[in-house]
């Protein structure tokens, strides 16, 4: 990604995601006016559970262990420790430069919770937004303040898990999907106890990905190896599930403007798979085709399922968050398949695997407008 291309995402994506917490905030109160409906001891201690992953004594204890493993496991290719000032300083000079994973990743993540730790306490005590507990109207009252009850923003234990998460994928990637789904479990509890809003919860997320994959990559690499995932992957992702939770916590529309939706968005679908399919059917013929071909039908897919499930402006945010990936496969033209593949393709012929994408999608669709309201928080 150039600079430029790095630089103008960066805004979009803030303008995104500001709309995102502005919409979100509309939900705010409903929130916890509905959390606090109820008093269920069981489902307090369930929420009081799965937000312990987000403590900060529970988070430093597994990476003080994982760099005790990691100094275990180097401990050979150290030299004896001379107890003088030169000789402490040549030791840890030796230890920092041998250093491997496991020790890298336990110092990582001591300095993503200090960082948390910092920037959670600024940003609470400056802000000085009440807890849902203490807030009884919709207006937004800030302002700082040290006050016990006024520290609402952000969620410092959604902070942590996603710093945490952030980091450790980034050295192990197989543990993406569980340690982000955890962190989000952990954000959800916080809701769901009434310690915070919903948009404290969102904004201590994208606080937490920042703060690990700058500890996990340094303040001089991030711009260039962290920023453009997070630009290409992780904005669609972000606006997806935003998009998820909207439709649930929302009721039904109704019935024309439902049947206009449905109809536009399984219209995209169905174009989005014949721009894929075509594209693989010429490469497979050796013609060349159009490079747009297969970004267009990923936007049109993506932008359909939106389409049918959500709100209008939705598909918008979703094909804005889009872009970037979409101008990254314009400007990698794609190879043709090897001899073993295009053989692959005569067994699953191309529109047998299109159908299969398009089954996805419409079960998608059904699956969200099935759950739509499902929480009468709206």
């Amino acid at each position: 990604m150039k600079p430029w291309e790095r630089a103008c995402f960066s805004f979009s994506s803030l303008a995104i995601l500001i709309t995102l917490a502005v919409m979100l905030h509309e939900l705010d109160m409903p929130a916890a006016r509905f959390v606090r409906s109820f008093d269920i001891d069981t489902l307090n201690r369930i929420g009081d559970f799965l937000a312990l992953p987000g403590q900060g004594a529970v988070i430093a204890g597994v990476f003080l262990g994982i760099g005790l493993l990691g100094w275990w496991r180097q401990r050979d290719q150290l030299p004896p420790m001379t107890f003088s000032m030169a000789g402490l300083a040549h030791w840890l000079s030796n230890w920092w430069r041998f250093r491997n994973q496991h020790t890298d990743i336990g110092l990582r993540g001591l300095a993503v919770l200090l960082s948390a730790a910092a920037a959670t306490n600024l940003l609470k005590h400056l802000i000085g937004r009440p807890r849902p507990r203490f807030a009884h109207s919709d207006d937004l009252v800030v302002g700082p303040s040290l006050a016990s009850g006024l520290d609402a923003f952000p969620s410092g234990h959604t902070l942590n898990a996603f710093g945490a998460a952030a980091l450790v994928s980034w050295f192990v990637p197989a543990l993406r999907i569980p340690l982000f789904l955890i962190a989000g479990l952990v954000g959800l509890s916080r809701v769901l106890r009434g310690s915070h809003f919903p948009t404290d919860v969102f904004a201590a997320a994208i606080l937490g990905v920042l703060v690990g994959t700058l500890a996990a990559t340094g303040f001089k690499r991030w711009g260039k190896e962290a920023l453009p995932g997070l630009l290409r992957i992780g904005m669609p992702l972000v606006v997806s599930v935003f998009l998820v939770l909207w439709v649930v916590l929302h009721p039904s529309p109704d019935s024309r403007l439902g049947m206009r939706q449905l109809t536009v968005g399984a219209g995209l679908i169905l174009a989005g798979v014949l721009f894929r399919g075509l594209a693989i059917m010429w490469v497979r013929e050796g013609r060349r085709r159009p490079s747009y071909l297969p970004v267009l039908g990923m936007v049109a897919l993506v932008s359909g399922v939106a389409v049918a499930d959500g709100p209008w402006w939705g598909a918008g945010l979703l094909i804005a968050a889009l872009l970037p990936l979409g101008l990254d496969g314009l400007s990698h033209p794609r190879l043709p398949p090897s001899k073993g593949e295009g053989r692959a393709g005569e067994r699953f012929p191309v529109w047998g695997r299109e159908a299969l994408i398009v089954s996805a999608a419409v079960l998608a669709v059904a699956a969200i407008r099935s759950v739509r309201g499902l929480l009468p928080i709206g």
